[in-house]
């Protein structure tokens, strides 16, 4: 059950378009975190440089509802009104990363090579191969980020957010909005036009995570758990040397629609299944 609240999109995002109506969200976040409190209107008006009570109250007015909320006499944010303040102090939409480019460690899945490097290219943090020139990976990279971190404490942070986002999306929720995901499957484009991806869309947003086959396969916990057994950890392998783990793997594909593939996998001896079925994506072990 969702709250529809009435007004358009514009009008909403509209209302942050004020410098002081960001300073009272903030003022609210700043209450509830310091000291775990809400405000009265006379102690926004003391903490605000305004001019008059009537100017207060209007602003409150294009806030109410959607970023703030009144709890008896008292003020304080909502969940979209706490989401808004969280991204002005992550720099989401006024800040640029930085990362300088590095070559790394792996193998490129096209060419074979170890000429691997990493570079911001917005909007993007890419890894490419300097030998053949293929992308073999692309990483959504907040400034929030980049800051605090060497270029290798970077990628390994990418490479967390992408495995549970993955895990997530896989589960059938969207690890943007919350949303419900539905999963497809389509082939690959060149030079691996014989393998097939999952894809998984939010109904909502219609943010798309997607990964080959192998590597939905590679996180079941089967899998971890062997791996766990021959003291390594799976979940801290990087998503583009999966392949060098997967390289003596079996794939077959049985179906298109419904999608099905069966995995036979070097690590165990079970047979993992992979299927879509009404949007819902199920791995299980034969």
């Amino acid at each position: 059950m969702t709250d529809n609240r009435d007004g358009s999109p514009e009008s909403t995002f509209g209302a942050l378009g004020s410098e002081l109506r960001l300073d009272i969200l903030q003022i609210l976040e700043s209450a509830a975190r310091e000291t775990a409190s809400r405000l009265t209107f006379s102690d926004l008006y003391e903490r605000l440089d305004i001019e008059s009570t009537s100017q207060l109250s209007y602003h409150l007015g294009r806030l109410d509802g959607v970023f703030v909320q009144k709890f008896g006499d008292k003020y304080g944010l909502t969940q979209a009104g706490e989401r808004v303040v969280r991204a002005v102090y992550a720099g989401t939409y006024t800040e640029h990363p930085s990362f300088d480019p590095t070559p790394i460690d792996g193998t490129c899945p096209h060419c074979e090579h170890t000429a691997l490097r990493a570079a911001f290219e917005e909007p993007f943090l890419s890894v490419t191969c300097r030998e053949c020139g293929e992308t073999v990976a692309k990483y959504d990279l907040p400034p929030s980020q980049a800051v605090g971190r060497t270029p290798e404490e970077i990628l390994q942070s990418c490479d967390r957010r992408v495995y549970h986002e993955l895990g997530m999306a896989l589960d059938g929720t969207c690890p943007t909005c919350g949303g419900i995901v539905d999963a497809s499957s389509r082939q690959r484009t060149s030079p691996r036009t014989e393998e097939y991806v999952v894809t998984a869309t939010c109904r909502r947003c219609f943010n798309q995570v997607y990964a080959p086959v192998e590597l939905c396969v590679f996180y079941h916990p089967a899998l971890v758990a062997a791996y766990w057994s021959d003291e390594r950890d799976a979940t801290n392998v990087r998503p583009w040397n999966v392949y060098s783990y997967t390289a003596e793997w079996v794939v077959t594909t049985v179906s298109d629609n419904p999608f099905e593939a069966h995995v036979e996998t070097d690590v165990i001896d079970e047979r993992f299944v992979v299927t879509i079925v009404d949007g819902a994506v199920t791995i299980d072990i034969e």
